[in-house]
């Protein structure tokens, strides 16, 4: 088998472990005032930041590292989850700029509750741009497109790079499921001055790149595959996990809150923060989202429930479970997303994007309320304003 599928299948195999821990670490809330404040800790100094392109060499000459240096980007930013929930104490921190990365909402959730998580993807470099046609100008303003509020950003990742020691980096690797979906990978990190400062020297140094280890969970799409003649069987869909359309999804509002809250608390760049602050969460506008947001959690609380169990007491140090109990989640969470698709979504209504409340109903009231008036046209009109008004 080749090595793309094997990718493939470790990712699909471990999708579900991913999701669950974060969806259990979500549902934690730490003891107030049990943590230390974000400012508390140290900014990492230059000399470990240059100590870091030795970290990944392993050899004689070269040990292992007493601390580890891992890039936060998602819930992590935030001290109510880092060092609330996961317990994780930094020894130093320093904000950094990712050029090679980007962020992106593409790792499925539950739906309903937690639609999707954070994840990053590597930037695709821009494409050399074409000059445009030739056109007459018009003796007129040509027409804008739409505003959206959303806010482009496109200038990389920006993130936390905690110092950690190495029994807090087994702790991070095994509550994120790093063993599992996450893959480990190291990457190019350039640190950010701090926000308010009085400079150590009339002419600061310019910063200088670093390696930094962080968590990236792959989305192999199946054309990039070759063709496998599993694709074939009835069943092979089911270990796949599930298969969601790219940037569809939205986070919900409590998951994006505390992105934000721990740019604020890391103070990120201010267009960093606005773009975070554009993000639209997903939101339940109807009561049959309602109805099938409870409907669908009761559906799957004892299966996830007990996998989370499982998966608790039978994964290793690194958070790596058996290859059955993978298997097993793999297709209990694809088959859960079947069902979202296949009778939720239509009787319940969109369980990943939000709803615009459907204003035909208003009209219609309006409308009849108009004839109503209409055929009465004695009526006192301080009561027809009162009228309008409520409606």
């Amino acid at each position: 088998m080749s090595n793309p599928m094997n990718a493939r299948d470790a990712t699909s195999k471990s999708s579900l472990s991913v999701v669950l821990r974060k969806f259990s670490v979500l549902a934690q809330r730490p003891e107030p005032k049990k943590y230390p404040p974000i400012s508390s800790i140290p900014r990492t100094s230059a000399a470990r930041l240059a100590q870091a392109a030795e970290d990944h060499i392993i050899d004689r000459d070269h040990p292992a590292p007493k601390t580890y240096l891992y890039l936060a980007y998602g819930s992590n930013l935030a001290a109510e989850t880092f060092l609330g929930v996961r317990g994780i104490r930094p020894l130093s921190q320093v904000n950094v700029s990712v050029p090679t990365l980007e962020l992106k909402f593409n790792l499925p959730g539950i739906p309903y509750r937690e639609p999707c998580f954070a994840n990053v993807d590597y930037r695709k470099l821009p494409e050399k741009p074409k000059l445009p046609p030739k056109v007459p100008v018009p003796p007129f303003e040509p027409p804008q497109p739409p505003h959206s509020e959303e806010i482009r950003w496109d200038e990389g990742l920006m993130g936390v790079v905690y110092e950690v020691t190495e029994e807090d980096y087994r702790t991070i690797i095994r509550t994120e499921g790093g063993g599992a979906g996450y893959k480990e990978i190291v990457v190019p990190c350039i640190p950010l001055p701090p926000k308010m400062s009085i400079p150590e020297k009339p002419f600061p140094d310019i910063p200088r790149p670093f390696l930094s280890r962080t968590l990236f969970a792959p989305q192999i799409p199946d054309k990039d595959l070759p063709d496998d003649p599993r694709k074939h069987k009835w069943w092979y869909r089911f270990l796949l996990g599930p298969q969601r359309e790219p940037g569809y999804a939205q986070a919900s509002a409590r998951y994006l809150n505390l992105i934000k809250d721990g740019a604020k608390e890391h103070e990120l760049p201010d267009g960093y923060q606005r773009y975070l602050h554009s993000l639209q969460p997903y939101t339940i506008t109807t009561l049959r989202q309602r109805i099938g947001a409870f409907f669908f959690l009761f559906f799957t609380v004892f299966f996830f429930g007990t996998v989370i169990l499982l998966s608790k007491f039978l994964a290793d140090k690194r958070g790596r479970v058996p290859q059955w109990l993978a298997v097993t989640m793999t297709v209990m969470f694809t088959v859960a997303w079947m069902v979202y698709d296949n009778v939720f979504k239509p009787v319940f209504g969109n369980g990943e994007r939000t709803e615009e409340k459907d204003e035909r109903k208003t009209h219609g009231r309006k409308r009849s309320l108009s004839a109503m008036l209409n055929h009465f046209p004695s009526v006192d009109e301080e009561k027809v304003e009162l009228l309008g008004e409520y409606n």
